[in-house]
């Protein structure tokens, strides 16, 4: 599908235009983006609109199908804004096409909280050095390095996967983050010189790679391989499967996703009173504020001696009392 919707004179369906909606996006969207947002469009979506016209919907069909995806589904409000968001760039789409003149979207009913939403967000819970331990303790070889790894760069797993030996500078002490492994996918992540990471390696992190670079080194690719294909990790969910399960359990250290290295990581340096924009950038943070948001709560309360710098400030009480 292309711009020769414009002429057509038939109205196309939510199906054929949502279609060109994510090819017109495609380049500014990453493949795990791109397959999120498929994945929603198929099981939210496309059942109740894909069919219809797209000057034959209603404000007041979405508003009944956003509260059908939070009676029956139990989705929370912002994960039901997050997958009408999907319609409503379609609209705009075609819109700025001249295919139909108004979104619907902008006159659907708001949507209260969900009280008991089946998707919560996984409250950060950080690891403690001591559980750190007791993980790295009973992990053994290449297992042992990628969770260390994980802990002391606060990369996400993808970014984990997609590194190559290339990207890690042991003179300098850096680890450039350039590519993600998602769903068996590796992909760019550096859109443009702004989105470069580099994260330094700190100095309990470096026993850990060089006994990595004998482990894989010779091979000249990725920094983690399989053991039994010799090629890079699948996703996320294998290593879940196949090593954090195990280890956790070995380690007698209570379940957290995977993804909770990366917090443990942040929250760490933050209450440990490492600059905030710095620890932003290294995390990939699109700015602070993000940080902020997410990791207020471990910035450290300062002692009593708060405030002392103003003690030089003269402060005569002269002011005359009212007769």
């Amino acid at each position: 599908m292309n711009g020769e919707l414009n002429q057509n004179k038939k109205m196309p369906t939510v199906e054929e235009y949502m279609a060109f909606s994510f090819e017109l996006h495609k380049g500014g969207r990453c493949s795990s983006t791109i397959y999120g947002h498929q994945k929603n469009y198929d099981k939210y979506i496309k059942g109740t609109f894909g069919h219809k016209s797209l000057d034959k919907i209603k404000a007041s069909e979405i508003t009944l199908w956003q509260n059908n995806l939070q009676k029956e589904y139990k989705l929370s409000k912002s994960y039901i804004l997050k997958i009408r968001g999907l319609l409503y760039t379609m609209f705009e789409d075609a819109i700025e096409n001249e295919v139909i003149k108004i979104n619907p979207i902008k006159k659907v009913k708001a949507i209260k909280q969900t009280e008991q939403s089946k998707v919560k967000r996984i409250e950060l819970t950080p690891f403690k050095t001591e559980e750190i331990n007791k993980i790295l303790s009973v992990a053994t070889n290449q297992d042992k390095n990628m969770i260390a790894l994980l802990f002391m760069t606060g990369l996400r797993i993808g970014e984990c996967l997609g590194l190559t030996w290339d990207n890690i500078d042991f003179e300098n002490r850096t680890i450039t983050v350039k590519k993600q492994i998602v769903n068996g996918e590796l992909k760019n992540i550096l859109k443009t010189s702004k989105n470069k990471r580099i994260i330094p390696i700190i100095e309990p992190l470096i026993p850990f790679l060089e006994n990595q670079k004998m482990i894989t080194g010779n091979h000249n690719s990725f920094v983690f391989l399989t053991q039994r294909t010799n090629k890079h990790f699948h996703s996320a969910g294998k290593v879940r499967e196949q090593i954090w399960i195990k280890v956790l359990r070995m380690a007698n250290v209570e379940y957290r996703n995977l993804h909770q290295t990366r917090g443990t990581f942040i929250s760490t340096l933050i209450s440990n009173g490492e600059d905030i924009t710095y620890v932003s950038k290294i995390a990939g943070h699109e700015n602070v504020k993000i940080t902020l948001e997410k990791y207020s709560q471990y910035i450290p309360v300062q002692d009593m001696n708060f405030g002392n710098c103003f003690k030089k400030i003269q402060t005569p009480l002269d002011t005359e009392l009212a007769p």
